[in-house]
């Protein structure tokens, strides 16, 4: 797989790659600029933008992608999510995801 990268106009020394996986332009960071189709089922461990979407942050309508790494990042800084840090890069595990949600749910009234 290949990857063509362009200069960003205005901007000296950022660039942005396009990745023909996914079809969108992507950072420097490989973060995609949109919301990638949602999967049928998750794997385990799931990206940061794949856990954004198992969380269903894709669905409010607030969120990029990047933002949504960005609340996830978060989340991990006050110790609320745990994440798992392998191959220089971040992964999530559902079983955290469903244990941050649990812990997110509003007792019984």
């Amino acid at each position: 797989m290949s990857s063509k990268t362009a200069v960003v106009a205005g901007q000296p020394g950022l660039s942005k790659k396009f990745n023909p996986v996914i079809n969108q332009s992507t950072s420097d960071d490989e973060t995609p600029l949109a919301w990638p189709n949602r999967p049928e089922r998750f794997g385990d461990p799931l990206s940061p933008v794949e856990a954004a979407q198992y969380l269903r942050l894709d669905e409010l309508g607030t969120h990029t992608p990047r933002s949504a790494i960005r609340t996830l990042k978060f989340w991990r800084d006050r110790g609320e999510l745990r994440a798992t840090k392998y191959a220089r890069h971040v992964w999530y595990r559902k079983e955290e995801l469903d244990r941050f949600l649990a812990k997110k749910t509003e007792p019984p009234i």
